[in-house]
């Protein structure tokens, strides 16, 4: 069984316990008669915590080496122990973490499973059951309802996903993979912090995959800065108040910087021959890109105060799908969830819940989407050709569409930074291209004529020799060295080489077999 064991080294005979956000004291000592007694601090370095194997060295030396920071963090020995005791990683949430949607799945397949008419109905529902407490939260934050209501919906249906997962052990697993180490200790510290406070008891410690809690979906650390108690009952109620719900959700994006009154999307029509490399990500205002020749596609006419703001261009899925140009709001509701996906969606429904239409260019289906595993090929190919993907971890992010582009420019391709499979072939022809240059740089000279003679009979069977196999490297044996180079995309070198052996064997094994020779007829 889990257990704490305090170790205090005095010079006195008085040894006692303050905790961090607590009033009570876990050991205590006798003490020598003095006028006044003192209670002493252990140094955390003195606190020694111990847990019960979770059968995972790895996870072990991880939770003993993280306990420690969470008391040198001021966190309370006895609630750390009970938030980390009994805990064995989940590989379930590591799987989750690996293949969130937002980056996996095809961005058309992740938007419509989302952006349902259903689900604009529910939301419509819900908007005209909770009207006056979403009219006053919208005037007193200045963040529009139906952005509020949207994000609900998105987070947890309305509150009435079921959250299966156990806080503590989400977080720590995450924490204990080290993909996002600090990040995830951060939330669990903030989460034993909610625990001292009294603010999550066990009913409370649900939470989605990655740890996150309530309606609104906060981790912990965000619980902690920016929850409301809207009814002023003194709890901030993110699982069970629709007041301090929407509240918590409207604060959040406030002090991330929303701006009242201002739009957060608009789908535009592009121009013939347009520069998709200026989808890149930064802002410019609306009247450099009306000067480009983009025009709502709409029909909305960009007056002097929208012109005056700032928009990026974004292509979720490259120059043959819908365009949008994304307004400053747009990057609030992304702090929420760092994929412009997710604030699609939150957009997307909140415009529905408005009465207004989705997006009106149809989806580029038929060029394609890539696999996860087909992603880590092409961030690997991307890195090998110097353009700078990241670690290869099948999640298209930032990173990768980032070194999409630079190679689409460098290809003279529209660089809309979109992958598809005709692109994943292309890096990798240019991949097995530089390996191949690199082959032949580094291939030895061939030495016998019995090797030699294979290749002349290969290059024979390809087409690219006239006469017989003599084993002698000559003009027309080089000038068809050379021609074979070239058909592979080399420098031609007309040497002789076992590169040049083993790729001539290759084109030979996909040549169709020959045909037997017919016999000839016997006279009789």
């Amino acid at each position: 069984m889990s257990m704490a064991r305090i170790s205090l080294i005095l010079s006195a005979a008085v040894a006692g316990l303050t905790m961090a956000g607590s009033q009570s004291s876990l050991a205590q000592a006798p003490t020598a008669p003095a006028p006044t007694a003192t209670p002493l601090v252990a140094p955390p370095s003195q606190i020694v915590l111990e847990f019960a194997s979770s059968g995972d060295m790895a996870f072990d030396a991880w939770r003993g080496g993280f306990a420690q920071r969470a008391v040198a963090a001021g966190r309370s020995p006895a609630v750390v122990v009970r938030i980390l005791s009994g805990l064995r990683p989940d590989p379930r949430i590591i799987t989750q973490d690996q293949n969130q949607a937002e980056f996996v799945r095809p961005v058309w397949d992740y938007i419509n499973r989302a952006v349902t008419p259903q689900k604009i109905a529910d939301g419509i529902a819900r908007r005209q059951q909770h009207a006056q407490l979403f009219t006053d939260i919208e005037r007193r934050f200045g963040v529009d309802a139906d952005i509020i209501a949207a994000i609900w919906g998105v987070e947890t249906n309305f509150g009435t996903f079921p959250l299966s997962y156990d806080a503590p052990l989400a977080l720590a697993t995450l924490a204990a993979d080290g993909r996002r180490r600090a990040q995830f200790e951060t939330y669990l510290i903030a989460l034993m912090e909610m625990v001292e406070r009294g603010f999550a008891g066990p009913e409370q410690l649900k939470s989605s995959w990655a740890g996150a809690l309530g309606q609104p979906q906060f981790m912990p650390d965000v619980y902690l800065s920016t929850a409301v108690d809207w009814d002023g009952d003194g709890r901030k109620d993110i699982w069970t108040n629709n007041g301090d719900v929407f509240a918590s959700i409207a604060n959040y994006l406030a002090s991330r910087g929303w701006k009242r009154g201002e739009p957060v999307y608009d789908e535009v029509l592009m121009p013939a021959d347009f520069d998709y490399a200026l989808a890149d990500g930064t802002s410019r205002p609306i009247s450099q890109w009306v000067q480009l020749g983009i025009r709502s596609a709409s029909g909305y006419e960009y007056g002097a105060p929208i012109q005056a703001m700032n928009a990026q261009l974004y292509l979720p899925a490259g120059a043959r799908g819908p365009a949008l140009l994304l307004f400053h709001n747009f990057s609030v509701i992304r702090t929420y969830n760092p994929s412009d996906r997710y604030a699609m969606i939150v957009s997307l429904l909140a415009r529905g819940f408005e009465g207004g239409a989705g997006l009106q260019t149809p989806w580029p289906v038929q060029i394609g989407s890539l696999q996860r595993n087909e992603l880590i090929e092409l961030q690997e190919g991307l890195n090998k050709l110097g353009f700078s993907a990241g670690a290869p971890d099948g999640m298209f992010g930032n990173n990768t569409r980032a070194a999409v582009r630079r190679f689409q420019q460098a290809e003279n391709m529209p660089a809309d930074g979109y992958p598809t499979p005709a692109l994943l072939n292309r890096v990798k022809a240019k991949v097995t291209g530089v390996d191949r240059a690199a082959a032949q740089a580094s291939a030895a000279l061939l030495r016998t004529q019995t090797s030699i003679k294979e290749v002349q009979r290969g290059l024979i069977r390809l087409g690219r020799l006239n006469g017989a196999a003599d084993g002698e490297v000559g003009p027309a044996t080089r000038r068809a060295v050379e021609s074979f180079e070239r058909s592979l995309g080399l420098e031609p070198t007309g040497r002789m080489t076992t590169f040049i052996l083993s790729e001539v064997r290759t084109a030979v094994s996909r040549l169709p077999a020959p045909r037997p020779a017919k016999k000839k007829k016997r006279r009789r």
